[in-house]
């Protein structure tokens, strides 16, 4: 069994794969303070809730945007399952090429989703990831990485804009009933969450533009991309679960 784990500067995501099948997953904080051992009970509790045996684990990879914690993981990984993770960069084996000047800036959870998302998906293709940030990642029609863009998340923007604001406040990230809002919340609800699909909306059609393409796949991913897929008729497809699956397909690239 595979222990997939993916961690983010808000949470971290463990997952557990049988024969490349994703049988659990967890999510937790992306705490700085907790150590190693206190990371391995965790897992361990969970497994066994799950029942699932930590001892049928023989595999672990790490995708990570947070150095700190890589270290965290890695050390539990050796130290309490004797196993030496694969850590995901660009200089595995992605079957995949990287069309930018600086494919060692591209980050794992981003090389995760483009792995899985061209075993998932046609191109060119887009993947759109709500997260912390939300970030754009293209594939041309060659299925290469060609680039992309990265905004501040929805989370992101909303903590900002009640930080700076003084009368406003702390609001649900959903879509309101009224455009042109009635309250102060759904003022903030039209600005925020619909303002966010008018901004993915408006990037991917800039480059459909940009790369001549009349027809862009694009697929969602992250905490709220079922829900933003609600409201946009440009995504084609949402999956939450696409950067552990992109761990698993890279664990199978990559194994010895």
């Amino acid at each position: 069994m595979l222990l997939a784990i993916d961690i983010g500067n808000t949470n971290t995501f463990l997952g557990i794969f049988d024969k490349n099948k994703l049988v659990e997953s967890w999510r937790l904080v992306s705490s700085h303070t907790r150590t190693v051992d206190e990371y391995w009970i965790t897992a361990k509790l969970l497994c066994n809730d799950a029942n699932i045996s930590t001892r049928d684990l023989d595999g672990a990879i790490i995708g990570s945007v947070v150095p700190e914690l890589t270290h965290n993981f890695t050390a539990m990984s050796k130290k309490y399952l004797s196993i030496e993770p694969i850590i995901v960069n660009h200089t595995l084996n992605l079957c995949l090429k990287f069309l930018v000047e600086e494919p060692a800036e591209v980050g794992a959870d981003r090389i995760c989703n483009i792995v899985a998302g061209r075993e998932q998906c046609p191109f060119p293709l887009v993947i759109v990831d709500l997260g912390t940030a939300t970030t754009f990642d293209v594939l041309n029609e060659n299925g290469d990485y060609i680039g992309g863009a990265i905004a501040p998340g929805l989370t992101t923007a909303s903590r900002e804009l009640t930080r700076k604001a003084a009368q406003l406040y702390k609001i649900a990230l959903e879509y309101p009933d009224h455009i042109i809002g009635k309250t102060t919340k759904e003022h903030m609800q039209t600005g925020i969450f619909v303002g966010h699909i008018a901004m993915i909306e408006g990037i991917i059609e800039r480059i459909k533009t940009e790369i001549n393409c009349s027809s862009l796949y694009v697929l969602a991913t992250g905490g709220f991309c079922e829900e933003i897929k609600k409201h946009s008729q440009i995504i084609k497809e949402a999956n939450p679960l696409l950067t552990l699956e992109g761990l698993c397909l890279i664990y199978n690239k990559n194994i010895k």
